[in-house]
């Protein structure tokens, strides 16, 4: 194929100039292998493009039917190796993330800013979802990687860990609880709780760790989204448990880490085992991983 394409731009080259000499000379060929390498386009075609005579140089009949879809062909093939060039130097591209909406709202903000200045070329595409939507997005190609949790099933993924992301209790600062003491998941045992949605890991975390310890869980009110959770302990309906990383800012809410390892979860990237990324996504993901190092510090 290089040699086809070879010729053929040889062949163009020849067409415009009018001359093998003029055309050599523009492709730093001598005059002889110029002629071989239209031959050898003319062999593979099974015509002749050009009429060659002691004082002309004209087109044939194929030669003029061919000429533009030569030229459209090498235009396309430049535009292609500049593109790939572009995307290899991180010029442009587009990049699908799929993550949790914790990390939506802290880790990733400010990665992205960073990302942005680094290469204003590239289009980020963001989906907050949970980690079951996470998982099945990654494994189905629709997205690059995906931020999330571990999943539930690895075949045909492969996860690389970031970062260990804590559950606090999140509760007015008027609340008995809030007394400076230090707190354990026995003493939220029957306590009115604002839960994040079923489809939520952390609800799905919370509901399996109080089965385990044998407590009572208090399902007060069930919200979809973490701001909505906020937003009722903020009014005093309850306390919630969501994570660290999600709660930060609330200055009239107080967030009390437990004295529960069960409660850490390990945030990571999650990528098809069998696709490598491609370079604005692998930079993005290694921008992310530098950032999370420098949060876990």
């Amino acid at each position: 194929m290089k040699n086809a394409l070879q010729s053929i731009r040889a062949f163009v080259t020849v067409a415009h100039a009018g001359h093998f000499a003029k055309a050599a000379a523009q492709l730093h060929l001598s005059p002889s292998a110029l002629t071989v390498q239209v031959q050898q386009l003319e062999q593979w075609l099974g015509v002749a493009l050009l009429d060659r005579g002691p004082r002309h140089l004209e087109l044939t009949e194929a030669g003029r039917q061919n000429l533009p879809h030569m030229e459209q062909l090498l235009l396309d093939l430049d535009n292609l190796v500049a593109s790939n060039r572009d995307l290899a130097a991180l010029r442009r591209g587009t990049v699908e993330l799929a993550a949790l909406p914790s990390l939506c709202s802290s880790l990733l903000p400010v990665a992205l800013k960073h990302f942005g200045h680094l290469h204003p070329g590239i289009e980020v595409r963001l989906r907050d979802v949970v980690a079951q939507q996470v998982e099945d997005q990654v494994r189905a190609g629709s997205v690059d990687f995906g931020l999330s949790v571990a999943p539930r099933s690895a075949a045909g993924l492969r996860f690389e860990p970031l970062l260990v992301d804590r559950i606090c209790l999140l509760l007015p600062l008027d609340h008995p609880l809030n007394d400076g003491r230090p707190l354990t998941l026995a003493h939220l045992d029957a306590q009115p709780m604002i839960l994040t949605g079923r489809d939520s890991s952390v609800r799905m975390q919370v509901e399996r760790l109080f089965e385990d310890r044998h407590l009572r869980l208090h399902r007060q009110i069930e919200a979809n989204y973490m701001s909505t959770a906020i937003a009722l302990v903020q009014q005093g309906l309850g306390m919630t448990l969501l994570p660290e990383s999600a709660v930060q800012g609330h200055e009239t809410l107080a967030c009390i880490p437990l004295e529960e390892p069960a409660l850490n979860r390990c945030i990571g990237i999650i990528t098809r085992s069998e696709r490598a990324l491609g370079p604005a996504a692998e930079a993005l993901a290694e921008l992310l991983s530098t950032h999370a190092a420098a949060v876990g510090a």
